[in-house]
């Protein structure tokens, strides 16, 4: 008989529920754990992500998703009533100090409007904006460096330079009103002195008049979505009919992205074995709700067998005996969701601040996320879990007749064994009856087995961090000092001087230290045209290409383009990495060797070899005393000269010819810091002053020392010699470097450690589970062995043995994972981290075996204890 009655099978559920209230907490206690799992982990990750874009943004200088740059006011109108952009803010920079007190952290002066100054941390926490005239906004650190007491209506003078689109200018004293003020961020990259519209305004018409251009005006918008900002933006530029992939063009409006966004970075490194981390990450957390819940569930059933066999004797059909155990589990839902919610949000919360810190990046950026994900993906992934661990034990349930039910223990069909003769051994009875349910066996080894193997894996994943690798590509010295130009890519005429440099040697200990020169004359390399134009299809179109080619000056195949030039002291020739040839002959005197810097990728390859002359080439450096561009028509260049006719024009010049002798890698740390158009090029000292007419300034000094003590001595020397804002000097140094590395391995060492803690608790939960479901279904078994002569010491002993063979088994499976799993993961960790390298370990595990054994012990002890308390007669009875 199909009985279609919904309200009866609900009652049902409900009073099933209520006759197993302690059961039933138990599985509430799964759920709920199962949903922490889900919740601690979208809380510590979303929050970890926002606290890290937001110190992303300080150090970029704001939030907005991302700026058209040099737009007209036509084209900030019709960008900001686009569809796609949900909010716009303009910004017009109109000067820049960098100099003096301004020296390390220059000041930008520039008009924003609200939305720009909201958006910039750049919003007055005292007094308002500027509005007209000579009303200005600044930051507290500003008003210090300048003497100025921060109080609202203060005068404040200020000397700056005035910039255009294409140079700096002109030096304007003005003396301004204080309007408001907000506290400095020491992460923000420039200090901000905002001005009214209207003095923006008098200023550029003043520089106009004297030739200049307009003045820069950026618009920064916030789009719809902080997913795919490259593509938004290039999506209006397309839409409104600009491009924007040219610096010349009229019509295209050049975007850029803030690369604090993580999804921005996301989107530009996604590969497949990053998808695939993702993926396995996420499945191994839900695989993980799933071995909870399932085993709950699974005793559930098993528990209620004969009931629900009696209820098929009445006519309860399969489906029904399912949505009566759905429906519990719906049930049991309602009151451990929101507990897992409540809990792994608190837990999450307090974990974030303690990983924040424990990586030195909790200065004032620890945010919690609300994000609604983390609760409705929680709930989602929770209910998920929960359906599919009750769709099995429901199938049971579903298939079972009630002849079986009443005989039900729990234990699979096997074939018959042999009979012995010498008795039955507790160990030998133990192995079989971990051998009568095979699936709830595997399922227990495996909880017990992942836990471990995460940490595992987890190990080999830290401890393959190679220092090495990433503090040699962070820095190449233990110390490089110069000024803070140069740490800034700013060009200069002057970095750190020879009487600096003899100060710094005579008070460090060095065992080697050497200095970088940049050469400060015009100077081209006549290249192939074809690699040239590689280097301006990244900024021009085809037409715009071959417009600016035909402008150039050639020889034959042969083309003039631009070069970077360093010099090094011989004792630095050390530091660079050989790709091709020999660097040997650039420490002959009197040599006509050089050497091309190369762009190896993270793995030491080189992507476009075809690029670069070849070692053994001839090439011809071109130095000038002075450069100026004319009109190629008349000679002359004016105002309404237009741009495809400039030429540059050449005084002085004379022809050097060197030959290739090397390839080299060019650390970046002791290089220009910069790249442009045209090749890298490296000299020794002597040659670059010999043909540049000793044009060669000292760029940076570098040195190593010998030994800790020497490093530290020289530490303290340098953080002296550069304290202070009137310093001019500023000094990177490896120590730096190992702090960042450290930090790095920290992070991930403690949410991996939570992970592995979550998901080791999961696997106890399971043994637990497994022991509880053996003794439960085995009552009136483990009775009758009792009533035929076996003692309460054996029947411990054999559960125990239970245990140990669990706990071995994991320690066995944990071996075959890790055999097989880690070189594959190692092989993708390669892939994803370029400073990794797979070490195969299995020290965890062998640290974890006590650890599995006592508990192979603990557990069955514990748990035959509680359940020993009635007599044989009372379990008999019990069982029926």
């Amino acid at each position: 008989m199909n009985v279609k009655n919904r309200k009866c099978i609900r009652k049902l559920s409900l009073k099933s529920l209520y006759a197993n209230r302690r059961r039933n907490l138990i599985a509430i206690f799964a759920i709920a754990l199962t949903t922490l799992l889900f919740t601690s982990m979208f809380t510590i990750v979303l929050s970890l992500n926002a606290s890290y874009e937001t110190y992303q943004f300080r150090q970029v200088g704001g939030y907005a998703h991302g700026t058209f740059k040099d737009v007209s006011p036509e084209q900030a109108e019709r960008i900001a009533a686009h569809p796609k952009v949900k909010a716009a803010g303009i910004r017009k920079v109109i000067g820049i100090t960098a100099e003096g007190v301004f020296a390390k952290v220059p000041a930008e002066i520039s008009y924003m409007d609200a939305n720009c100054t909201k958006w910039s941390y750049a919003t007055p926490t005292t007094g308002r904006m500027p509005e007209s005239g000579k009303e200005v906004a600044m930051d507290t650190a500003v008003l210090q460096l300048l003497g100025v007491t921060p109080e609202l209506g203060a005068e404040v003078t200020v000397s700056y330079s005035i910039t255009d689109k294409d140079q700096t200018a002109f030096t304007v004293t003005d003396t301004f009103t204080l309007v408001g003020y907000w506290d400095y961020d020491e992460l923000m990259p420039v200090h901000y002195i905002n001005i009214s519209r209207d003095y923006a305004d008098d200023i550029e018409a003043q520089a106009v008049k004297t030739g200049l251009q307009p003045f820069r005006t950026d618009l920064n918008v916030m789009l719809a979505s902080g997913t795919n900002i490259q593509g938004q933006m290039e999506q209006v530029d397309t839409d409104l009919g600009y491009t924007w992939d040219s610096y010349t063009d009229p019509n295209s409006v050049r975007i850029g992205v803030n690369w604090g966004y993580t999804s921005s970075q996301l989107e530009s490194k996604l590969d497949p074995e990053l998808v695939i981390a993702i993926a396995a990450f996420l499945l191994l957390v839900i695989f993980t709700g799933y071995l909870i819940i399932y085993n709950i569930f699974q005793i559930s059933v098993a528990g209620d067998i004969r009931f629900y066999g009696l209820l098929k004797t009445i006519g309860t059909t399969p489906r029904q005996l399912k949505r009566i155990i759905r429906q519990q589990a719906l049930l049991l839902c309602l009151i451990g969701i929101p507990a897992g919610l409540l809990l792994g949000y608190g837990i999450g919360a307090v974990l974030v601040p303690v990983v924040l810190h424990s990586i030195q990046l909790d200065t004032g950026i620890t945010t919690i996320s609300t994000s609604p994900v983390i609760f409705l993906g929680s709930m989602l992934f929770a209910l998920l879990t929960v359906l599919l661990s009750c769709s099995k034990p429901g199938k049971m349930a579903a298939k079972v007749s009630p002849v079986e039910a009443t005989k039900y223990t729990d234990v699979m069909q096997t074939k018959k064994k042999r009979r012995s003769i010498r008795g039955a051994k507790l160990h030998q009875m133990a192995f079989a009856n971990l051998e009568r349910n095979k699936k709830k066996t595997v399922l227990v080894v495996v909880s017990l087995a992942l836990s471990v193997t995460l940490f595992n894996a987890l190990c080999a994943f830290v401890g393959g961090f190679s220092m090495e690798k990433y503090v040699s590509a962070m820095t190449c010295a233990d110390f490089i000092v110069s000024t803070p130009d140069y740490f800034r890519y700013n060009p200069a005429d002057e970095f750190i001087t020879p009487e600096q440099i003899e100060e710094i040697a005579a008070n460090t200990k060095a065992s080697l230290s050497g200095t970088g020169y940049a050469v400060r004359k015009p100077a081209y390399l006549w290249m192939t045209e074809n690699a040239l134009r590689q280097d301006y299809a990244k900024y021009e179109s085809a037409e715009q290409l071959d417009s600016h080619m035909s402008r150039l000056e050639h020889r034959g195949n042969m083309v003039m383009g631009d070069t970077r030039i360093e010099a090094l002291d011989n004792s630095l020739f050390d530091k660079l990495q050989v790709f091709d040839g020999d660097i040997s002959p650039m420490l002959e005197p009197d040599n006509n060797a050089i050497a091309i810097a190369v762009s190896l990728d993270d793995y030491g390859n080189l992507p476009n070899l075809e690029y670069y002359p070849k070692v053994g080439d001839t090439i011809t450096v071109t130095y000038a005393d002075d450069v100026k561009y004319i009109d190629s028509r008349t000679g002359e260049l004016t105002e309404d000269t237009p741009e495809e006719y400039f030429q540059a024009k050449l005084y002085g010049a004379r022809d050097v010819e060197y030959t290739v002798c090397a390839l080299v890698e060019l650390p970046n740390s002791m290089s220009y810091r910069y790249s442009g158009i045209g090749y890298d090029v490296v000299l020794s000292v002597d040659t670059a002053q010999r043909d540049s007419g000793g044009a060669a300034i000292p760029m940076l000094y570098l040195f190593d020392t010998a030994d800790e003590v020497d490093e530290a001595e020289a530490e303290q020397y340098l953080s002296k010699l550069t304290a202070g804002e009137f310093s001019p000097l500023m000094y990177e140094s490896k120590a730096t470097a190992r702090s960042e590395f450290a930090q790095f391995r920290q992070m991930f060492l403690l949410i991996g450690g939570i992970l592995c803690a979550i998901i080791g608790l999961v696997g106890l939960l399971n043994f637990f589970n497994a022991m509880m479901t053996g003794i439960l279904s085995r009552r009136r078994e483990f009775a009758v062995l009792q009533a035929v002569g076996m003692t309460n010491r054996q029947l411990k002993t054999m559960l125990i043995y239970e245990g140990l063979f669990y706990a071995m088994s994991s320690v066995a499976a944990v071996f075959i994972l890790s055999l097989a799993v880690g070189p594959l993961a190692g092989k993708m960790l390669g892939s994803m981290f370029w400073f990794f390298e797979y070490r195969f370990t299995i020290l965890p595990v062998l640290l974890t075996i006590p650890v599995f054994l006592l508990l192979g012990w603990l557990i069955p002890c514990m748990m035959y204890d509680n359940a020993a308390k009635c007599s044989v007669v009372e379990q008999l009875r019990d069982a029926q």
